[in-house]
């Protein structure tokens, strides 16, 4: 990695040292909370299983609490040389700096997977026919795309997002097929910090966010991650180039409400909305005829 970073551009470095001040271990503050009555050391890089085991066995009858005084530094060179190499991905990513590295690149010369769309009925539409430019009803308001993407993912599956606007209101419509059906979201973009201040800190040290997070006094559950490339689709773009993209799924208890957390280029995004059924959306027409 030392060899890569040296080949990296100087605002690249800047910005990993300054990640590396926010998120990196001290080996003083460990040994302080080491001798601190409530013993936290280990979990202060992330152990937490062994912590509870700590303190359950009271330090390993004191034998586990010796040993810690020579495994301090080993404990702390481990925790800040993971989040290092996280941090230089994320920024590999970001510059596109692709060497020695197998994930896909933030653009990639790859194409849209074929989701083979028929062309507009007007005698029976379907979110099939959407597309940019296109309107549609929902909610007693009238919506208009002004933006479409698609989403391909490892897994093979593909999620058709677009960006609705009425009037200044701005929400995503987005949906997938599932067998017979169709799994479609209606949402609206959210604050990262709205839902935790530090999401994004705790992402880059532990890869995920928490199985369960709160926000506007519902809680969601998370249920699956999704990796792959996010494309542009528009009329005016004849090869969309694919960026990276990493999301996780959180829904409530019974799976009405629906939270999404996505990182694509180095940044975080958040959407809350809710399950709809597909015959909700209405009037679906071209925005010109």
């Amino acid at each position: 990695m030392i060899v890569e970073f040296k080949e990296m551009p100087e605002e690249a470095q800047y910005e990993f040292f300054h990640e590396m001040k926010k998120f990196k271990r001290s080996k003083v503050i460990m040994y302080l909370l080491h001798f601190f009555p409530l013993h936290v050391s280990l979990g202060y890089v992330g152990k937490w299983i062994e912590q509870f085991l700590f303190w359950i066995t009271a330090g390993g009858f004191g034998v586990w609490w010796l040993v810690l005084l020579f495994t301090i530094p080993s404990e702390i060179k481990q925790f800040n040389r993971k989040v290092a190499q996280e941090i230089f991905k994320d920024i590999a990513l970001k510059y596109g700096f692709k060497k020695k590295y197998k994930h896909v690149p933030t653009k990639a010369i790859v194409k849209p997977q074929a989701l083979n769309l028929p062309e507009f009925d007007p005698t029976l539409p379907t979110l099939d026919h959407l597309k940019e430019g296109f309107m549609f009803d929902l909610d007693g308001k009238t919506w208009q795309i002004v933006e479409e993407y698609q989403q391909d993912f490892e897994n093979k599956n593909s999620e058709r997002l677009f960006i609705c606007h009425h009037d200044l209101e701005e929400k995503f419509l987005r949906y997938s097929n599932e067998g017979y059906f169709k799994k479609v979201l209606w949402s609206k973009a959210v604050s990262v910090f709205q839902i935790d201040p530090e999401l994004e800190k705790k992402i880059k040290v532990h890869g995920s966010p928490a199985n369960i997070l709160y926000l506007n006094g519902h809680r969601f559950f998370k249920e699956d991650k999704e990796k792959g490339l996010m494309f542009r689709i528009s009329k005016t773009v004849a090869a969309p180039l694919g960026e990276s993209i990493k999301t996780w799924h959180f829904f409530n208890e019974d799976r009405t409400l629906t939270l999404k957390i996505e990182s694509s280029r180095n940044k975080l995004k958040a959407y809350q909305g809710k399950v709809i059924d597909e015959n909700e959306i209405t009037d679906i027409l071209p925005y010109k005829i």
